[in-house]
């Protein structure tokens, strides 16, 4: 049976072979293509993320009848994200394989450290937390903006 933490730790191996495939596409100097793979990317790192905060965060805060620190937390580190991912976005923008370098680096460890943390306490614990509710929250994260995406892979 798949559950939410499954569910997502599979969505951010997702997310990180987007990464990869946008890093290549710089490497091999194919601007259009790192173009097209930096949009992907970015749609599905920010899908991933609001899936997070509007559907997961707040059923948990719920279900423990108060703001959580760790989601707070969580929350905060999506700030930094998105962030750097601009800055990634950017890089490409411009045609600048050493500004895409030095920012995939960042977000790289970034997107390593979060994950970690979700993986390893946060998910388990959601898991544990929302039982009851899994099913239909993981139904919930995987219709979301689901319209949106097949629009944008197929620009």
């Amino acid at each position: 049976m798949d559950t939410l933490g499954n569910y997502l730790t599979h969505d951010h191996a997702r997310c990180d072979a987007l990464l990869r495939r946008t890093q290549q596409s710089v490497g091999a100097a194919c601007w259009p293509d790192a173009q097209e793979n930096m949009a992907v990317f970015q749609h599905a790192l920010e899908r991933h993320l609001l899936i997070e905060e509007q559907i997961l965060y707040p059923a948990f805060e719920l279900a423990l009848g108060r703001a959580v620190t760790l989601t707070a937390t969580m929350r905060a580190e999506h700030l930094r994200i998105r962030a750097v991912a601009q800055r990634l976005a950017d890089a490409v923008a411009a045609f600048s394989a050493s500004a895409f370098v030095k920012h995939a680096e960042a977000l790289l460890l970034t997107l390593h450290q979060h994950s970690e943390k979700e993986e390893g306490v946060l998910y388990p614990m959601m898991e544990r937390v929302l039982a009851r509710r899994g099913p239909d929250l993981l139904e919930a994260a995987r219709a979301f903006g689901a319209g949106e995406q097949v629009r944008a892979i197929a620009r």
